[in-house]
C-alpha cells in the first residue's frame, strides 16, 4: 500500500483560572491568538510558540473535538492508525479534556458516539468489528484496567499486530454505550487502584485503545483494520523522577529537537515509549494536546510543556492503510515453523528452540485475531473480570456507571414487555395453525390408508394424495421451525427483562448508599420545586397585572365620565401609594436577603457533599486496603494449610505404600506357611499317620 508522510499535529489548550488560584492572587500569563501561544515570564517578557492551533479557556471541548478530532476519526475509519495524546502538568486539564463531565463530555465520549454513527452510515456496504483495551503503566508496571488480573503481561512485537501487550484483555463492543461503559469502568478501576491519588496522577500513564476491523459485505477482498489510541500521559513536572516520562521526552527530543535529530531513538528503554513507537515517528496519524495552566504559579510547568510540544511538532510519521492479512500471516508462520522443525531435527540448537517457541506463540496469537475467536475470548474475559474486580473488593463501585435513570429503565421495560406480548401472540397464532395442520395431516393420512386398503385407488389419485401429504408435511416442518424461532426470541426477551429488572434493583440499592447519585437526585428535586415556585409566582404576577389593568381602565372611565376626586380622597390615594412603594422596597430587600441565605445554604450544602464524598472515598480506600490485608492473611493461611495438607497427604501416601508392601509380604509369608503345612501333611500321610513316625520325620 502507498504511504504518506504527515507531521504530528500539536494544539495548545489553556484551562480556566481556578478559584483557589484567584484567592492566592495568581495572575494570568497566557495569551492565545490563532495558532500562536505566548507565555509571560516572571520578568514580564513574552515567550512565543507557534502550533497547529490554540484554544483558550472559554472554548468548549465539543468545538475542539469537532475541529481537531473528527477528521482524525474519519481517517481511522478509512484504515489509518490514529493517536490522540494529552500532554501537560498534573492539574492542567488533561483528564478533563479527554474524559470531560456529564455536562461537558470530553474528547473520548465525543469520539465514542461519532464512531458508531460512521459505522451505521457504512453498515450497508461494510461489516465492522470493534474491540477495546485499556492499560495503565505506573513505574514500568502494567495493569489491565478492564480485567485486573495477576497474570504476567509483556510488550512484544508480532508480525500481524505490531507492538502490543501480550496478556492484555480485549473486550468486544457493539455500540457507543458499550464503548462509554467500558471506558468509564476502566477509568474507575484506575482511580481505585491509587492509594495516593495525586502521586498516582503524576506518575501513571493510561492508554485506551479502540481496534476497528472491517471488511466489505459479500466480498472476498482483504479487509482493513486500524487502532485509535487515546493516551493520558503522566504530569510533565515529574519528568526527572519518572523514568517512563523521561524516556518519552528523550524520544521526542531525539525525533524533533534539531540539535539531537538523527541520533539514537530510545524506544526500548521504556514500555510506554515502546507502545507509542508507531505514534511517535511510525505508522499513525498523531495529534498532541499540550495542556497548560494560565496561572503564573505554574509558569515553569507550562513553559516546559510547550517546549516539548514544539519538538513534537517537528516529528514526521509515515502512515499507510493497514490491511488485515491474518490468513496470509498464519500460513507464513506455519511455513516458518515447518522449516524450523526440520532444522531442529538435524541440530537441536538452544537458540533455535527458543525461536521455535516464539513462532508457535505468534501463531497462537494470530489465530486469536479472527472475529469469532475475539468474540469467544471477550465473553471469557467478561466473566473473569467480574471475579477479579470482586476479589479486589471494587466490583460494585466500578460497575456502577450512574448513567441510567428510572425513566429510561421504565421505557426499556415497557418496550420489552410490548415485544414480549407481540411474540406471545405470534406464538399462540402459530401454535394454533400448527395444531390445525397436524389434525389435517392425520386426517389425510387416515383417508389415504382407507382408500389404499379398499383397493379402489387409481395411480393418479394415489400420486395426488401422496403429493398433498408431502406438501403438508413440508409446510408443517417450516411452521415448526418458525415456532422454534419465536420461542428463542421470546426466551431472549425474557432474559433481557430479567437483566433489566436486576439492573433496576441494583441501581435502587446503590442509590441508597451512593452519596454522589443521591446529591444529584436531590439537586434535581430542588431545581424542580424551584421551577414550580417560579412558575406560580409568574402566574400570580400576571393575575395582579391583569387586575391592575382592569382597575386602571375603570378609573380612566370614571375620570372620562367627569369623576372628581376630593382633596381627602387624593391624599388617601397618595398615602396608599407611598405605603405600597415602601412595602415594595421592604419586599425587595427581603428577597435579596432570602437569595443570599439560599446561596449560603447551597454553598454549605455543596461543601458538605464534597466533604462527605472525600470522606467516603477515603473510607473506601481504607476498606479496600483492609480487604487487601485480610486477603493477604487469608492467602498466607491458605498456603500454610495447603502445605500442611500436602505434608499429611505425602505421609498418608507413604503409609499406604508401606502398608501395601507389608500386606504383600504377609500374603507371601502366608502362602509359604500354607505350602509348608501342605508338605508336612503329605509327609504325615506317607508315614501312615503314625505320630511317632511323624515325630521322627519332623525331627
Amino acid at each position: 500500500m502507498p504511504s504518506e508522510t504527515v507531521p504530528i499535529q500539536v494544539v495548545a489548550k489553556c484551562r480556566p483560572l481556578l478559584d483557589a488560584e484567584e484567592k492566592k492572587g495568581c495572575r494570568t500569563i497566557v495569551k492565545m491568538s490563532g495558532d500562536k501561544t505566548a507565555l509571560v515570564d516572571p520578568g514580564g517578557k513574552e515567550q512565543n510558540f507557534v502550533f497547529d492551533g490554540s484554544y483558550t479557556a472559554e472554548v468548549k471541548t465539543n468545538q475542539i473535538y469537532r475541529e481537531r478530532c473528527e477528521p482524525l476519526l474519519r481517517r481511522a475509519v478509512d484504515g489509518y492508525n490514529v493517536t490522540i495524546i494529552a500532554f501537560g502538568a498534573t492539574g492542567s486539564g488533561k483528564t478533563f479534556l479527554m474524559s470531560g463531565t456529564e455536562d461537558e463530555p470530553g474528547i473520548i465520549p465525543c469520539l465514542n458516539r461519532s464512531l458508531f454513527k460512521h459505522i451505521e452510515d457504512l453498515s450497508s456496504k461494510k461489516q465492522f468489528f470493534v474491540s477495546v483495551t485499556f492499560v495503565e503503566l505506573l513505574d514500568e508496571q502494567m495493569t489491565d484496567l478492564l480485567n485486573p488480573h495477576n497474570r504476567e503481561m509483556k510488550v512484544r512485537h508480532h508480525p500481524q499486530l505490531g507492538i502490543f501487550v501480550d496478556g492484555l484483555s480485549e473486550m468486544v463492543v457493539r455500540s457507543d454505550e458499550d464503548l462509554a461503559r467500558l471506558y468509564e469502568q476502566g477509568h474507575r478501576a484506575r482511580q481505585m487502584g491509587a492509594t495516593d491519588v495525586k502521586a498516582h496522577r503524576e506518575r501513571s500513564q493510561g492508554i485506551f485503545s479502540i481496534h476497528i476491523d472491517q471488511k466489505e459485505t459479500n466480498s472476498s477482498k482483504v479487509g482493513i483494520k486500524s487502532t485509535i489510541s487515546l493516551v493520558d500521559l503522566a504530569g510533565v513536572e515529574g519528568v526527572e523522577s519518572n523514568k517512563s516520562l523521561h524516556v518519552i521526552t528523550d524520544v521526542i527530543g531525539a525525533l524533533g529537537d534539531p540539535k539531537k535529530k538523527g541520533g539514537h531513538v530510545p524506544y526500548r528503554e521504556s514500555k510506554v515509549t515502546r507502545l507509542l513507537q508507531e505514534s511517535l515517528g511510525g505508522n499513525a496519524v498523531t495529534m498532541i494536546f499540550a495542556t497548560i495552566s494560565p496561572a503564573d504559579m505554574h509558569y515553569k510547568e507550562s513553559v516546559l510543556t510547550l517546549q516539548y510540544a514544539i519538538h513534537a511538532r517537528n516529528i514526521k510519521n509515515k502512515v499507510e492503510i493497514n490491511l488485515d492479512e491474518t490468513t496470509h500471516i498464519i500460513a507464513q508462520l506455519r511455513e516458518e515453523i515447518s522449516h524450523m522443525r526440520d532444522k531442529l531435527a538435524n541440530n537441536n540448537n538452544r537458540d533455535d528452540v527458543l525461536k521455535m517457541q516464539d513462532l508457535i506463540h505468534d501463531l497462537k496469537i494470530a489465530k486469536q485475531q479472527t472475529w469469532e475467536e475475539k468474540e469467544r475470548s471477550s465473553m471469557q474475559y467478561e466473566e473473569e473480570r467480574k471475579q477479579n474486580l470482586a476479589n479486589k473488593g471494587i466490583l460494585e463501585w466500578v460497575m456502577d456507571t450512574m448513567k441510567k435513570g428510572n425513566r429510561e429503565l421504565q421505557e426499556k421495560m415497557l418496550l420489552l414487555q410490548k415485544e414480549k406480548d407481540q411474540l406471545t401472540n405470534q406464538y399462540k397464532e402459530k401454535r394454533k395453525l400448527v395444531d390445525e395442520m397436524k389434525d389435517d395431516l392425520q386426517k389425510r393420512i387416515a383417508d389415504y390408508s382407507q382408500l389404499a386398503d379398499s383397493g379402489k385407488a387409481t395411480d393418479s389419485d394415489t400420486k395426488t394424495r401422496v403429493s398433498a401429504i408431502h406438501q403438508l408435511k413440508e409446510r408443517l416442518k417450516q411452521e415448526t421451525e418458525v415456532i422454534k424461532d419465536i420461542k428463542r426470541r421470546l426466551k431472549d426477551v425474557q432474559e433481557r427483562q430479567r437483566s433489566e429488572r436486576e439492573d433496576a434493583r441494583s441501581q435502587n440499592m446503590m442509590l441508597k448508599d451512593n452519596a454522589e447519585l443521591r446529591q444529584a437526585v436531590e439537586a434535581e428535586e430542588r431545581r424542580r420545586i424551584e421551577m414550580e415556585n417560579k412558575a406560580m409566582i409568574e402566574e400570580e404576577l400576571d393575575r395582579v397585572k391583569l387586575e391592575f389593568a382592569n382597575d386602571k381602565a375603570e378609573i380612566q372611565v370614571r375620570v372620562a365620565d367627569g369623576k372628581q376626586y376630593t382633596q381627602n380622597e387624593s391624599m388617601g390615594l397618595e398615602i396608599a401609594l407611598a405605603e405600597l412603594k415602601a412595602d415594595r422596597s421592604v419586599v425587595t430587600l427581603q428577597l435579596q436577603v432570602h437569595q443570599q441565605e439560599k446561596d449560603r445554604l447551597q454553598q454549605a450544602l455543596d461543601d458538605a457533599y464534597k466533604q462527605h464524598k472525600t470522606e467516603m472515598e477515603t473510607q473506601q480506600l481504607q476498606h479496600f486496603q483492609v480487604f487487601q490485608q485480610y486477603r493477604e492473611m487469608f492467602e498466607e493461611q491458605k498456603a500454610a494449610l495447603d502445605k500442611r495438607y500436602r505434608g499429611l497427604l505425602e505421609d498418608a501416601i507413604r503409609d499406604a505404600v508401606f502398608l501395601s508392601t507389608r500386606n504383600n509380604e504377609l500374603v507371601q509369608e502366608n502362602q509359604a506357611a500354607k505350602q509348608e503345612i501342605a508338605e508336612l501333611k503329605d509327609k504325615i500321610s506317607m508315614l501312615g499317620g503314625r505320630p511317632s513316625s511323624a515325630g521322627s520325620a519332623l525331627s
